[in-house]
């Protein structure tokens, strides 16, 4: 009987460890985190960024990664590309015009980013949904007073544009390397941001000033930014500073500084030789 039992218990164990050990080889498999948003620029070109995240102690860029994206075509979807992250995780897609052709009714379109994962980590996707827009930056002036209008509105077609209420708007002065902000609010009725203008802003020598509207990270139309250029700004002139070089006609002060006293020093000493020698002819004539 006893034996009966141990000879139970040995199969199961068999049977059993094998189970444990594909458990314990997935356990050790990293965790990993697919991130996707749509941009589209000044310029008008559109993109999709994904990022690739690998969890060790907090996760991280996950590179030299091959990742695909798709776009959803009624119930299947049809790969666009496959790429491999950069050392920030990172695969951009350049969206084409055939892209747009796969177009829901309701105007959006579908794309998924899908990293298959390894021996060592898991697999990841991400699934994004995007409407078509745009945003128009204009400036006009009622009287002594001046403004930013901001006009946000959907594309889904070369002849079809609708406006966009109660999106939020972010406006920007573009420096070279930043972006100041000086108003976030949302459209009204007609897809329509109007700002006073901050004149006292300082710009180019003419004035010149950029501003750039966003809209930032939102779940339908995701990162849109659109410039305008205009001279109202307070114009800065060119600063005009004194250089003192070696190849300037202006020798450095330190080096103007240093000649006097050695000129000086020079002088000084070829008036107290003729003061001495003066001093021994008088003495000479004397004795």
């Amino acid at each position: 009987m006893n034996r009966g039992y141990k000879t139970i218990i040995l199969a199961a164990l068999i049977a059993f460890v094998p189970g444990l050990a594909l458990w314990a080889q997935d356990a050790e498999l990293s965790s990993t985190k697919m991130q996707a948003a749509y941009y589209k620029d000044q310029e008008g070109l559109e993109r999709i960024v994904a990022r690739l995240l690998i969890k060790s102690e907090r996760y991280e860029p996950y590179a030299n990664m091959e990742v695909s994206f798709f776009v959803a075509a009624d119930t299947s979807k049809i790969l666009l590309e496959k790429m491999t992250t950069n050392e920030k995780g990172e695969a951009v897609y350049i969206l084409q015009d055939k892209d747009k052709t796969y177009m829901d009714a309701t105007g959006q379109l579908a794309f998924e980013v899908t990293y298959d994962g390894s021996a060592t980590a898991e697999s990841a996707s991400k699934e994004i949904q995007v409407k078509m827009a745009d945003l128009k930056v204009s400036f006009f002036q009622e009287d002594t007073s001046k403004f930013i209008a901001v006009e946000a509105f959907e594309t889904s077609g070369a002849d079809s544009i609708s406006p966009i209420a109660a999106v939020e708007i972010g406006l920007y002065i573009k420096g070279t390397f930043s972006y100041f902000s000086i108003a976030k609010d949302v459209t009204d009725e007609t897809g329509k941001l109007i700002v006073p203008f901050p004149v006292e802003m300082p710009g180019d020598t003419l004035g010149v000033i950029t501003i750039a509207a966003k809209i930032e990270d939102h779940d339908l139309y995701g990162n849109i930014e659109s410039w305008g250029n205009i001279n109202w700004a307070k114009p800065v002139p060119l600063a005009s500073e004194a250089r003192r070089g070696l190849g300037d006609t202006d020798a450095p002060l330190w080096m103007v500084y240093t000649l006097i006293v050695l000129l000086s020093a020079v002088w000084f000493h070829y008036a107290y030789v003729i003061f001495l020698v003066i001093k021994i002819k008088l003495a000479k004539d004397q004795v």
